[in-house]
């Protein structure tokens, strides 16, 4: 899997749209020191800016814990934001998607955004910390348990081991295979259905799952793994019978 891996009135409110857009940044940080979600609008100008804000607040009415900001291209005062989300050379208006820990996570045009598809960009907890892993060009080593299994702890000892190894090179991230808010993260990585103890899953810091570990857990084998700068073209790391 690869990465895991963005109605105004214009004519009524223009002085307090420029306001808004001017604060762009503190708005976004405001929304997400609040735990929110945030959709964020950029145009050029306000171009399209009424249509493409529609279409966010319709994904905000069905997602309470998010919020609505708009960005102005043109306006100096937003060229930090700008540069931090890659929105240099965007050609028409867009909503990106931020997770509530900051991470920019996908973004969409006018004419391909729909609420469902922004609601669908939201991260769950967990993967929004894997996310803020490979946003600082770090490893991520999943950790996937049920409550009662008894290899988890050495399993969460032998990943820990490895991030210090790795002097910072690397977070550990848990999850809990039953909890509901983490389904979207759990079927995106496919754990296996079959198996009876904890799962390690080790992405690179490009956001490449190199490897799946079950017990017994070996830390080194796991921050080899998570050094590695390519996925392996075969499942389990075997590539000597790829195809080329």
């Amino acid at each position: 899997m690869k990465k895991m891996k963005m109605a105004f009135a214009v004519v009524a409110t223009c002085f307090f749209g420029m306001a808004a857009f001017a604060q762009s940044q503190q708005a976004i940080d405001a929304e997400l020191k609040k735990g929110n979600a945030v959709f964020l609008v950029v145009a050029d100008n306000g171009k399209d800016l009424s249509a493409t804000k529609e279409i966010a607040a319709k994904a905000k009415a069905q997602y309470a814990r998010s919020a609505v900001v708009t960005l102005d291209r043109t306006d100096k005062a937003n060229a930090t934001a700008i540069k931090k989300y890659g929105l240099t050379s965007m050609k028409e208006p867009m909503i990106l998607v931020i997770a509530s820990n900051g991470v920019a996570t996908n973004g969409y045009t006018k004419k391909e955004a729909t609420p469902q598809l922004l609601i669908e960009e939201i991260p769950t907890p967990r993967q929004s910390d894997a996310l803020l892993a490979f946003d600082q060009k770090k490893a991520a080593i999943v950790v996937m348990y049920r409550k009662g299994m008894a290899d988890k702890a050495a399993a969460v000892e032998a990943s820990k081991k490895a991030c210090a190894d790795m002097k910072g090179g690397a977070v550990t991230v848990e999850v809990d295979l039953d909890d509901r808010a983490e389904q979207p993260f759990i079927k995106l990585l496919k754990p296996s259905k079959t198996a009876k103890g904890t799962q390690v899953h080790v992405f690179n810091k490009a956001g490449d799952i190199i490897e799946t570990y079950t017990a017994p857990f070996s830390a080194a084998k796991i921050a080899a793994s998570a050094r590695q700068a390519e996925a392996p073209c075969c499942p389990g790391g075997n590539s000597k019978d790829c195809k080329k």
